[in-house]
């Protein structure tokens, strides 16, 4: 189990999310960050649309360095 912030994750504030696998990271983030930051869905979803990879290849490494709980 891990646990990231938003923030630490492309995000826009402090909220923290945990999760077992980077998958479900992924899956967390990307709802709360639809719920709760529309601009910032906005972005991402540019940046999916440019290079689908993008943002994986910035954040697994920070979720792979975080510690576990």
């Amino acid at each position: 189990m891990k646990t990231m912030t938003c923030n630490e994750l492309g995000g826009a504030c402090d909220e923290k999310l945990t999760a077992e696998s980077w998958d479900e990271m992924v899956t967390k983030m990307t709802k709360h960050v639809m719920d709760n930051h529309p601009d910032v869905a906005e972005e991402m979803e540019k940046m999916h649309n440019e290079d689908p990879k993008k943002w994986g290849s910035i954040m697994k490494p920070k979720w792979e360095a975080a510690d576990s709980n």
